[in-house]
């Protein structure tokens, strides 16, 4: 018999969370999900209707409820996460990260810089050479339509980044979530001490002009470590031909502390099970907002 996850009592709070955030985002359509014992063995299965965020006759650019990243905008997994990694987002001194590292793929290694800011523009850069960029309206690159390379970029190293999620989740969208406990070694290791999971299925508020499915706009599963509140992983499972779905993973690891922030030292992208890129961080810095005119190719 495969091991199963703690059982979990949800407490008040979360079924108030629950039931107000579904009820915001009218969340409760056709949708079955099937949950297996353990997080790499979870399988989705749709109906006709895909979770929906609210619209609200948004225009094609940003509009933010929200500035910055309150705790109270969050659902309680999210906001222990957002207190235990330093309040990213969280302020005027906080509303800008950028990262300077190494990114590795089938190309070979080269240097690459990621910035994130509040309340939703990023970029990421090698040089002269590369740009992907989201400017609160479209993500672009030095050739217009981003490729597929750039759109991997466009999700694990920015729609994906902890910071960006943050983002996501405090300008709206539905939360569910799915337990706590989860092992990650798909039951096979006979005496398991960790790391346990607590996922939550995250639905982003719909914007105008980006395409369902795509970076921004995707259903992600987000896994936090139980014992240290940070993200651990950012799943997104997609239908491919044949109808045989399409697994992304970006994996969060070695979380290194600057000043009183906590990032990931390294960000690994997955797809169904094998690596495309990985992200080495090596220096970054945490401030005030730069001029938007910086968040084009």
């Amino acid at each position: 018999m495969r091991p199963q996850p703690e059982r979990e009592v949800p407490s008040k709070r979360d079924c108030c969370e629950e039931t107000a955030l579904i009820a915001n985002s009218e969340l409760g359509r056709q949708m079955r999900l099937r949950l297996t014992a353990c997080f790499p063995a979870i399988v989705l299965v749709f109906t006709s209707a895909i979770l929906d965020a609210q619209t609200a006759n948004l225009p094609k650019s940003l509009l933010y409820e929200r500035t910055f990243v309150t705790p109270g905008g969050l659902p309680q997994h999210l906001a222990r996460f957002l207190e235990q990694s330093g309040m990213p987002m969280a302020s005027a001194a906080k509303a800008q990260v950028t990262l300077l590292g190494s990114i590795t793929d089938s190309n070979g290694t080269r240097g690459a810089q990621l910035r994130i800011q509040a309340p939703g523009y990023l970029s990421y850069r090698e040089g002269n050479a590369r740009a992907v960029t989201f400017d609160g309206t479209d993500f672009r690159t030095k050739k217009g339509t981003p490729s597929s390379d750039d759109e991997a970029i466009a999700e694990s190293l920015l729609a994906h980044f902890p910071d960006s999620l943050l983002l996501q989740a405090a300008e709206g969208g539905s939360f569910r979530r799915l337990g706590s406990h989860f092992r990650t070694d798909g039951g096979s290791t006979l005496k398991y001490t960790g790391p346990y999971w607590t996922i939550i299925a995250f639905s982003p508020r719909r914007r105008p002009g980006l395409a369902r499915g795509k970076a921004l706009q995707q259903e992600l599963f987000i896994a936090i470590n139980d014992q240290t509140g940070l993200i651990a992983e950012v799943r997104a499972v997609m239908n491919s031909a044949g109808n045989q779905p399409r697994v992304i993973q970006t994996q969060l690891d070695n979380w290194t502390q600057y000043g009183d922030q906590w990032l990931p030292g390294t960000v690994t992208r997955l797809e169904n099970g094998k690596q495309v890129f990985r992200f080495q961080l090596q220096e970054a810095s945490v401030g005030l907002a730069d001029s938007t005119a910086t968040f084009v190719p």
